[in-house]
């Protein structure tokens, strides 16, 4: 390894902002005396693509400036700092502008300075065991000793404390009504409150929105969840079944065996035929989009059969058609940019794989891929895979016909030529002729123009790059470029500054 590795370092000069010449996974650092308001001890990163080898964005990752505030006891408050809780996840004190939360206390700063508590919107706020000036007087005993037993909260309604301790229940009491308003004396109703938060109502109320019964109310009421819930309307009436352990109610209604419906029949819910269901006339089933058809046993089409949907699913093992020919593709009329072919699917151990074989329509050949990516849409393309066949005929070239592991042509020479312009051979040639070259193999012309090599070294090229030299180092060094863009062996890797 090198002796000395540097990245980018800035120790003068301005701070104000971040390092502008890094390039992508770079690091660069500036210990300059570091401030919220500059840049110094930091540590930086370049981010992003580059764009004339440099990187679009440098993130800040580290430095002293923020592990100095980190620099304090756990638990504690400290001016300027992090909050880092102790042991037990707590902070001793927190502040917040005017409020401070300290030990059991809530309190307020500034000078005579009141605390707020404002929920949002519908929200509202919830005390629990609130005691009054410090006292263990609570709430409600607060209001019943402060107003003398009573408060009125509005005409007709008076709020009362029943016996005057830390037990009592509040009432809600229409006092000033009359039975003419209700009807009978027995309607007026009555809301009272215990200390066990139930509430009780004497006399009718009624409920505007939905009404949410949770648990038994008393032996005397209505139990939704234990009893029978009867609805009786003018001249006929709906019984349900009292729904047992927690489940929900079920309303049961009793049809004769024939029914005749002389309008059309609405129903939400499932339907039942027992026995044999014969419809004449034209038939629709559902009348949405979102609606499904399912049978239990087969299905037997006897005309055509047309489907007008997106997708086509046939889940059975076997299919068997008589015709010999399939038409893929049928409606096309004008150029789409779909491959036609065979998707399918196969395992290959560990997860499903998606694989296509058939025309592709950008290169207007028959292609195969046993890996392709359809959450696109239905255009296989590359890298094309593997297709296996005994052996193949391709214009005058035939590959494993007349023998195994042979190319061969039924007319002409065979010939091998690149675009590129170069043959890559990659294992041992056999040439039955002679390879005669006019002239030593030239570095133009892949060779080193050498006899000889300068032992335990590097070579490398000069400026032209028509000749070659060798770099000899020790341990430690490392081959890098100096200013001049030239190859010399180091044993320092040095990031530069900033």
């Amino acid at each position: 390894m090198a002796n000395l590795t540097r990245i980018k370092i800035l120790t003068t000069g301005s701070t104000t902002n971040a390092p502008s010449n890094i390039k992508t996974g770079e690091l660069a650092y500036s210990y300059v005396s570091g401030t919220q308001a500059n840049n110094g001890d930091r540590l930086y990163i370049g981010t992003g693509s580059e764009t004339g080898g440099v990187a679009s964005s440098v993130d800040v990752i580290g430095g002293k400036y923020f592990t100095n505030l980190l620099d304090h006891a756990h638990g504690t408050l400290q001016a300027s700092s992090a909050l880092i809780t102790d042991s037990d996840s707590k902070i001793a004190r927190l502040n917040v502008d005017n409020l401070r939360l300290d030990g059991n206390s809530f309190t307020s700063t500034n000078t005579n300075g009141n605390i707020s508590i404002n929920p949002n919107g519908t929200g509202k706020t919830v005390l629990y065991n609130v005691y009054i000036g410090g006292t263990s007087d609570s709430l409600e005993e607060f209001i019943y000793d402060t107003v003398g037993g009573a408060v009125t909260g509005g005409t007709g309604i008076t709020v009362t404390n029943n016996d005057g301790n830390n037990t009592s229940t509040v009432s809600i009491t229409n006092t000033g009504v009359t039975a003419g308003d209700y009807g009978s004396a027995t309607k007026i109703p009555t809301f009272t409150v215990n200390a066990r938060g139930q509430l009780t109502v004497a006399g009718e109320a009624d409920v505007a929105t939905a009404l949410t019964v949770d648990g038994n109310t008393g032996t005397a009421d209505a139990d939704l969840l234990t009893d029978d819930l009867r609805i009786v309307g003018t001249t006929n009436e709906i019984v349900t079944t009292a729904s047992k352990n927690g489940t929900d109610v079920t309303l049961q209604i009793a049809l004769p065996d024939d029914v005749t419906i002389g309008d059309a029949l609405t129903v939400t819910g499932a339907a039942s035929v027992g026995g044999a269901l014969s419809v004449d006339g034209n038939v629709t089933l559902g009348n949405n989009p979102a609606d499904t058809v399912t049978t239990a046993g087969s299905m037997t089409v006897g005309g055509n059969l047309t489907v007008n949907g997106t997708t086509t699913s046939v889940n059975s093992t076997e299919i068997s058609l008589d015709d010999p020919v399939l038409m893929l593709a049928d409606n096309t009329s004008t150029a789409d940019g779909i491959d036609r072919g065979v998707r399918f699917k196969w395992h290959d151990g560990t997860e499903v794989k998606e694989g296509f074989f058939g025309f592709d329509i950008q290169t207007q050949r028959f292609s195969f891929t046993k890996d392709e990516d359809f959450s696109g849409g239905e255009d296989a393309s590359s890298p094309w895979h593997d297709a296996q066949f005994g052996g193949v005929y391709a214009g005058n070239v035939t590959v494993g016909v007349s023998t195994d592991n042979t190319i061969t042509t039924t007319s002409g020479n065979l010939v091998l030529d690149s675009a590129g312009g170069t043959i890559d051979i990659n294992d041992n040639v056999d040439i039955s002729g002679s390879l005669v070259l006019g002239t030593d193999l030239a570095v133009a012309h892949g060779g080193t123009g050498l006899s000889s090599f300068t032992g335990n070294a590097v070579f490398v090229t000069n400026a032209a790059g028509t000749a070659i030299s060798f770099l000899t180092g020790s341990e430690g060094n490392v081959i890098q470029f100096n200013a001049s863009g030239n190859p010399i062996s180091s044993d320092i890797i040095d990031g530069g500054t900033y």
